[in-house]
């Protein structure tokens, strides 16, 4: 029994790791849609530059980031998932041609190393939190010294 049930919590972390690739990739392609596909409807939504949101709050944020960096691309480097958390490091890119944090458009690139930790329940995210250096970010586009 022992390992049929340690089979299962390694299914459950794989398809986990799986889903969380596929909702970055959506993300990649600024699909509000099919990335909302891969989230809990009361999904709590946690990141230093908003606070905690909810899933209207998490589609607001994707809405003004996509706005400020149109040709943003998150490549997924690595992920590390055990039960129904999912580690993914992640590489942020883009052109900043929009509005971002309260910054005009500058043209200017940016590449953040960013980490989410998203917890699943029932094979879609509950809590997805992301960590990002900020000020990187601001320094990159100008706001910061």
């Amino acid at each position: 029994m022992a390992i049929a049930q340690q089979q299962k919590a390694t299914d459950i972390a794989t398809a986990n790791a799986n889903d969380f690739r596929a909702a970055m990739s959506a993300a990649s392609a600024r699909d509000h849609d099919r990335f909302e596909a891969h989230l809990r409807d009361d999904v709590t939504f946690i990141n230093p530059m908003v606070g905690t949101v909810d899933k209207a709050g998490f589609r607001a944020f994707h809405t003004a980031l996509w706005t400020g960096l149109p040709d943003i691309n998150y490549k997924v480097e690595r992920t590390v998932s055990e039960g129904d958390t999912v580690v993914g490091e992640c590489t942020v890119t883009g052109t900043q041609r929009g509005e971002l944090a309260g910054v005009p458009a500058t043209n200017k690139s940016v590449k953040v190393p960013v980490t989410f930790i998203v917890d699943y329940e029932n094979g879609k995210a509950k809590r997805w939190s992301s960590y990002l250096d900020t000020a990187t970010l601001l320094r990159q586009i100008g706001a910061m010294k």
